[in-house]
């Protein structure tokens, strides 16, 4: 399903001022502050925003995708990480209107621009600190997710992404490659034996904003990646992208991750490294299927399907190798 258009957009806002007279907040004035993967609405006059599934609502299509990143928002606020706060108790949702899945966050005003690089991934660091000590099952009846779920998710988008724009972007043989690729990573990572805890699953400079009032407070929002892993995988997520693109943005990616480092346990370089190739091959997935048609998708995916060639030319399988013959220490 591609982002939301024009045609889609008053759909979402029909949406959500039905579903405000259903929960009794009156009439309210939806308003587009995010476009992306989701749709994000303020709903003025009310201190809520609603989030509400277009793009990743195909694959992603159970309740308990949202219902998990509502519950770990509410543990995390709970432990004091700095994070984008629900609405209380079951004004959260998930709520299904008119068929659109929306969640229900309380309204915070950030400033447009990523925070001070260093305080981010001081931030993220505070808040790996409070997911450790999490339960597997964070709420009871809500299904846990496998471990390295992302790699699964993206073999499936791979294998099923849509016809049109995201089949000209990726044909038949760079498919398979890139399944190929998958499948050897795959095996690899699930066989490290780093811990595994809960994680943001898409800990990258777009899901990290400061306040307005607070410039030096980092708030990590969009925790509807949330996943089971090891920190390697965050991580990747944190400098993957610089490290593909460089310039300003991976300067930005390094300083980020020299802030975690002041608060995190040691890392795993080879794993690291191994996470920032899966997690490249789960962003041209997930590209393919919302299609690369938004202004600079495509140079981006193009730019990341060289690197993974390059790396394919300079080792094959070099980055899963690495991790097979004497895995890093298990951290304490």
């Amino acid at each position: 399903m591609p982002e939301a258009g024009a045609g889609a957009e008053a759909e979402v806002s029909a949406a959500c001022r039905a579903l405000a007279q259903r929960l009794g907040l009156g009439e309210v004035r939806p308003r587009v502050i995010g476009r992306f993967s989701n749709l994000v609405l303020a709903l003025e006059p009310t201190p809520w925003v609603a989030r509400v599934a277009t793009g990743t609502a195909g694959p992603r299509a159970e309740p308990a995708w949202a219902r998990r990143e509502i519950a770990l928002a509410q543990a995390l606020q709970a432990g004091g990480a700095s994070v984008g706060a629900p609405a209380p108790g079951t004004l959260a949702g998930p709520h299904r209107e008119a068929g659109w899945r929306i969640t229900l966050w309380r309204g915070l005003d950030l400033r447009p621009q990523p925070p001070e690089a260093r305080q981010a991934g001081r931030a993220l660091a505070a808040c790996h600190a409070v997911l450790a000590t999490l339960p597997a099952a964070l709420v009871p009846g809500l299904a846990v997710p496998e471990p390295w779920a992302p790699l699964d998710e993206a073999r499936r988008l791979l294998a099923t992404a849509p016809s049109g724009p995201a089949t000209a972007a990726l044909p038949g043989d760079v498919r398979a490659d890139l399944l190929a690729r998958l499948d050897t990573l795959a095996c690899a990572l699930r066989a490290h034996p780093a811990p595994l805890q809960w994680l943001h699953g898409d800990a990258q400079v777009n899901n990290v904003r400061a306040l307005q009032a607070d410039p030096a407070a980092s708030v990590w929002l969009d925790w509807e990646d949330a996943c089971r892993g090891p920190l390697e995988w965050d991580l990747a997520g944190l400098v993957g992208a610089g490290r593909i693109f460089g310039g300003p943005e991976q300067a930005w990616a390094e300083a980020a991750l020299a802030g975690w480092r002041e608060q995190g346990p040691p890392i795993d370089a080879a794993l690291l490294d191994a996470c920032i190739e899966a997690r490249a091959l789960f962003v041209v997935a997930w590209t393919a299927w919302l299609g690369p048609d938004l202004p600079g998708r495509r140079e981006r995916l193009a730019v990341r399907l060289a690197w993974l060639r390059g790396r394919g030319q300079s080792g094959g399988g070099a980055a899963a190798s690495a991790l097979i013959p004497e895995a890093s220490p298990r951290r304490p």
